[in-house]
């Protein structure tokens, strides 16, 4: 009998193992051949070195193992550009681990995909996002809810509303003072990430519901709960978490859990100030709102007043819109609470080791200010608009934004979409990731020289930075909607801090040789300076410090 009659033969004898053997036979062609094409789609594109076999995923793991775990791929495809000499565009083929992505080197290309043509955020965005906040949040959203969304919330970062929350961002400077009082008597270290958090969220929840959590006082389990959301996403992002079905397991089960304490809590104060509105027959203003969450019940408000059934006890809001109003208050307090802490974190980490930078700041504030705490704290709140007169204060903030961006945006282009380089156009379509990463730029000696310097005074001319060149808060209508309200906030606890403390960074373990090519801060402060991967690039170890108030 021939090799085929004895195969057949058997298949006749055993038809359920015949067609599990030839349905795995098909899935392996099929493997096989979309990995073929894969890796050939990426053979000729500029990149780090291709391989058939693993794509880019050697080069990206060569890298990866000279840092310390978890980082975030800002410092990654920095890296990758840099030990390469890739310049503009490259591509990474990373199938069948993540995404394969484009990574953007230059200004003008990332102008043209977020400025000149932007493009929709990547559906990846909203994966990532999806388990902690929910689907549909303002900054993954695209078309007409994120329309809506964006145009329900724009007039609460108007520069008129922001310059109008100073008082409440003094008032809450307050328990921080008192906190970091107690710590310098006491020698204390403490986690200024933790501590921060805490200053940070009581002024977003008061920009967000119009009144304080109280974290910094009497704790917050909301608070707490936001936070271990986070954790449990940078768990995830474990590749031992990732692709272990019994820790995902944990994971879903303590997300639920969390979820469980978070959920009904949020909802609550949504519909307690919704009740409040009805009552009071109050339609939010637009152009005085009370706070972001009035102005995303406003129309809400409209509607059920004027049908004229004002009733508090009957009128609801359907199940999607608030499901919608959930996932962007969440959204709202991760995104304004986290980013801010972290930059809070590296301007303390910088400023320790800058005594002479920190000077400069205090003489700022005396000169614009006054050199009375009283009299300075009540010009903030009566002439907020003087915060846009310290010039050395916001370059120090800008600076340290230039060294440690919170990260990057990815988009998606249109089916047949090409970006033109250098005479050359480049495929940006099929579902890749178009990873729009600033952070190569800041670490760039064309655009900034010397680019591992703190050194605020590159904003002070007398050359102008392109605002092309600052990619920390993004560009074009998908720009960071609280990016003025966030630079507002961190100078107002800058010039409530720096005139009264100094703070120190504690256990720092510098290498004796830098990691990597693209940055010897690590030779200064060691590991800490490598951003780890969380919903945003966030400080590593949690920013340990002491703290002494000055003479």
């Amino acid at each position: 009998m021939d090799v085929v009659g004895q195969v057949r033969a058997a298949a006749s004898q055993r038809p359920l193992l015949a067609t599990i053997l030839t349905l795995v036979a098909v899935f392996a062609l099929q493997l096989i051949y979309r990995g073929y094409k894969q890796r050939r789609f990426y053979r000729n594109l500029p990149g780090p070195p291709h391989s058939w076999l693993f794509g880019h995923l050697k080069a990206l793991g060569e890298v990866a193992a000279l840092l310390p775990p978890n980082c975030h791929p800002q410092l990654y495809y920095t890296e990758l550009a840099r030990k390469y000499n890739l310049d503009g565009i490259y591509y990474l083929d990373l199938w069948p681990v993540a995404p394969p992505s484009i990574v953007l080197l230059d200004p003008k290309l990332m102008d043209e995909v977020t400025v000149v043509k932007p493009l929709h955020q990547h559906p990846f965005a909203d994966a990532l996002l999806t388990p902690m906040v929910g689907s549909g949040v303002v900054a993954t959203a695209n078309g007409p809810l994120w329309k809506k969304l964006h145009n329900s919330m724009l007039p609460a970062f108007s520069w008129a509303h922001i310059r109008s929350l100073a008082g409440l961002m003094v008032d809450e400077c307050q328990p921080f003072r008192r906190n970091l009082d107690k710590l310098a008597e006491t020698g204390e270290v403490f986690s200024l990430e933790q501590v921060g958090a805490k200053l940070v969220f009581d002024i977003i929840t008061r920009v967000v519901f119009n009144f304080s959590l109280h974290a910094q006082t009497k704790g917050s389990q909301d608070l707490e709960d936001l936070r271990e959301m986070i954790t449990l996403a940078e768990g995830a992002s474990d590749i031992t978490v990732a692709y272990n079905p019994v820790a995902q397991i944990r994971v879903w089960w303590r997300r639920r859990q969390v979820l469980g304490r978070l959920h009904p809590s949020m909802i609550s104060k949504i519909y307690e100030r919704f009740s409040l509105l009805i009552n009071e027959q109050i339609v939010p203003s637009r152009k005085d709102p009370n706070s972001i969450l009035d102005l995303m019940l406003r129309e809400h408000v409209q509607a059920v007043t004027g049908e004229g059934k004002a009733n508090p006890e009957t009128a609801k809001i359907s199940k999607f819109e608030e499901g919608l109003l959930l996932t962007n208050i969440k959204g709202l307090l991760l995104g304004g609470h986290g980013t801010t802490t972290d930059s809070l974190c590296y301007l303390f980490m910088l400023l320790s080791k800058s005594p002479h930078i920190a000077e400069k700041m205090r003489q700022e504030h005396n000169e614009q200010f006054d050199p009375d705490f009283q009299k300075t704290m009540d010009l903030i709140v009566a002439s907020p608009e003087k915060l846009q007169s310290i010039p050395y204060t916001e370059a120090v903030i800008k600076e340290t934004l230039r060294l440690f961006p919170v990260g990057f945006g990815v988009k998606e282009a249109a089916p047949g979409g090409t970006l033109m380089y250098n005479g050359q156009h480049y495929p940006i379509d099929n579902s890749q990731m178009i990873c729009v990463n600033g952070h190569a730029i800041h670490y760039n000696e064309r655009h900034f020289p010397n680019p591992t310097e703190f050194a605020p005074e590159r904003w002070l001319g007398p050359e102008e930075i392109p605002r092309s060149n600052f990619r920390t808060f993004s560009r074009g209508p998908r720009a960071c909607l609280g990016q003025n309200l966030a630079m507002n906030e961190l100078k107002i606890i800058l010039i409530m801090t720096m005139r009264d403390y100094t703070f120190e960074c504690v256990g720092l373990k510098p290498n004796a040789e830098a990691k990597i090519t693209h940055t010897n801060l690590d030779t200064v402060y060691g590991d800490i300076i490598f951003q780890e991967l969380a919903l945003e690039a966030k400080p590593r170890g949690g920013m340990m410090m002491t703290v002494k108030k000055l003479s």
